[in-house]
């Protein structure tokens, strides 16, 4: 819930960098409670969060990629 009051807790789309807006996670938290069980709202609630996993997923393997990488040159092994 940090996240959701850090980042102003807007659910509106922000038109400057600097306007409240509601990231991911903090829309799950906040919404979730008040999602019908099996409604289209409480299925795109956890699109949301596949979509939030994948993103995590892809920048995890790209960040030991690179890691690995700079790690073989560091030992001395050929890239």
């Amino acid at each position: 819930m940090i996240v959701l009051m850090a980042a102003g807790g807007a659910a509106v789309v922000p038109h400057w960098i600097f306007d409240a807006a509601r990231p991911m996670p903090a829309a799950i938290a906040a919404e979730m409670a008040e999602a019908p069980y099996q409604s289209l709202h409480y299925h795109a609630l956890f699109g949301v969060g596949a979509i939030l996993f994948l993103i995590t997923f892809v920048l995890s393997l790209i960040s030991d990629f690179i890691s690995r990488k700079y790690r073989s040159v560091r030992i001395g092994e050929k890239v």
